[in-house]
């Protein structure tokens, strides 16, 4: 094992570092030794006081670095976008400096140093492989005569397209383990043939390889074209639970309980097809526990072999808030119904016509919309809102709503306000299904007809509809204080001669239909 204090260039200086001017050069070997030694940290868990060490040379470096470069780039560039751009990029280095050192005085330092290495490998790739290249490349042109403008175009052209292959695959493998961040480092295996910069037969390739592989969060492995593990990251003992001799050519099955066997083997064949595979499953422990995963994999051919590359991402704490999220919900949605129906039962003791009335309506509701085959969430709310559809009656006098005479047009009047006092009774409760719809348009009608707002055709949903044409059929077929039950028949004729004009075809259809298989099903 290397001595601590031995250097490892897990990121070797090379000539595309270069750019022609000496102060720079030189600048730029010292930000990728410092590099190094970030990257190194995590391997031999570097105290605080190291990482806050390195962290002032960072910024001392960016202080004296960017005030020498800027005055090589000020005769040239002057006042140009390109120039100001570039001094706003080094104010955000400095800014990310100053955080880091700020999280340095009480955070983790193998997490703060893997962040930083992610921060800094950016810096290097973006800033100094391309945008400082870019502005060494107009620098050079304008000194030898070239106006700024065709320096520019000149830079343009010689940087388009001319990234290392080095700096892609540094910049996929720190991007989020996305299934887009898969396909990026499918590119980078697969320009690994042709880069001898990234074979990983080179020592300080494959250190860094593994620093980066180890420091990913949650797992990654790869699998051979018999879905047998190559390669994996030390997450795999550490979550998992298994040694390393045991891991390598590990069936993919073998982490997923036997009833599980069919289901992996339909998504991995997915892989052959090209695509990207992405599954919630449960891996199975070394101590045989089990604990829920985002899986992904993307197909990948390496010497001309199929092989997949993936990430494992624990969603346990997810998985848990999930949960508690179902159960807050369903704590609230109980919460409303109970309450709603407390209101409603409470209307039996006032006006038990009413009460027993939208009892009745809820149950030809949900008898109607089971019929039509709506879904099951739809219809507890349906039954919900039609339990309660009258709940505005508490607003009008008891003695209009148990007069055993017929009412007079003023108190008919009265009566017609119920709709929109029961919305405004209800209006503060958020509910997730229409029933403030329910209880204020129940007497609205396809052809405009109805009250309170004389709403017609779509403006009404089906629901309405629904309770709409139960609360006619019931109140017609049953008894009322000032009058006795019409009856069945007149029920129906009334729905049949109005059907697709003031009531809702396929509603009044579905009734009859009912009626067709059970007429005493709804008699009370």
């Amino acid at each position: 094992m290397r001595n601590k204090t031995e250097q490892i260039d897990v990121f070797p200086w090379k000539r595309n570092f270069k750019t022609g001017i000496p102060l720079l050069d030189r600048q730029h070997r010292k930000l990728v030794g410092l590099l190094n030694r970030l990257a190194i940290m995590p391997l031999y868990g570097s105290s605080k006081t190291e990482l806050s060490h390195t962290i002032d040379e960072l910024s001392a470096y960016a202080a004296s670095h960017f005030e020498a470069e800027e005055a090589i780039w000020k005769p040239v560039f002057r006042e140009d976008e390109w120039l100001l751009n570039h001094q706003g990029t080094h104010s955000t280095f400095i800014s990310r400096i100053a955080e880091f050192r700020e999280k340095a005085k009480s955070g983790r330092s193998e997490a703060l140093s893997d962040h930083i290495l992610r921060f800094m490998i950016h810096w290097l790739a973006l800033h100094i492989l391309d945008d400082d290249m870019r502005m060494a490349k107009v620098w050079h042109a304008a000194n030898n005569g070239l106006n700024l403008a065709h320096a520019k175009q000149r830079a343009d052209r010689e940087m388009s397209g001319s990234l290392p292959t080095f700096i892609e695959t540094l910049l996929d493998m720190y991007e989020d383990l996305s299934a887009r961040t898969l396909e990026q480092m499918r590119e980078q295996f697969e320009l690994t043939k042709t880069e001898e910069a990234l074979k990983l037969s080179e020592q300080h390739e494959r250190a860094f390889s593994d620093t980066v592989i180890n420091s990913i969060p949650g797992l990654l492995y790869l699998y051979d074209d018999q879905f047998r593990l190559m390669r994996w990251n030390q997450r795999h003992v550490d979550e998992l639970g298994y040694p390393e001799e045991e891991l390598r050519g590990k069936y993919v099955l073998d982490f997923f309980e036997e009833s599980k066997h069919e289901q992996v083997r339909n998504r991995l064949a997915t892989l052959s097809t090209g695509k990207r595979v992405e599954v919630k499953e449960e891996v199975r422990k070394k101590d045989g526990s089990k604990t829920p995963y985002l899986l992904t994999g993307v197909p990948l051919n390496i010497g001309g072999k199929h092989c997949f590359l993936g990430t494992g991402i624990d969603i346990s704490e997810l998985k848990r808030a999930e949960r508690e999220l179902e159960r807050r919900a369903q704590e609230t949605k109980d919460t409303l119904i109970g309450t709603v129906i407390a209101v409603s039962k409470a209307m039996w003791a006032r006006d038990p016509y009413t009460a027993g009335h939208q009892q009745r309506v809820a149950d030809i509701s949900v008898a109607i919309a089971e019929k039509l085959g709506l879904d099951p969430y739809r219809i507890e709310g349906l039954r919900l809102g039609a339990s309660v559809h009258d709940i505005g009656k508490l607003a009008i006098p008891v003695e209009l709503l148990v007069k055993p005479a017929r009412l007079t047009q003023l108190e008919y009047g009265v009566i017609q306000t119920h709709p929109q006092a029961g919305a405004d009774i209800l209006k503060e409760i958020c509910f997730p299904w229409p029933i403030l719809e329910i209880i204020s348009q129940h007497h609205e009608r396809l052809d405009g007809t109805g009250y309170p707002h004389g709403l017609s055709g779509e403006e009404i949903c089906i629901e309405v509809c629904i309770v709409a044409v139960a609360d006619v059929f019931e109140a017609m077929s049953s008894h009322r204080p000032y009058r006795p039950a019409l009856g069945l028949e007149l029920a129906i004729e009334e729905l049949e001669c109005k059907r697709d004009c003031t009531y809702d075809a396929s509603v009044v259809d579905a009734l009859l239909q009912l009626l067709d298989e059970n007429p005493r099903r709804f008699t009370v």
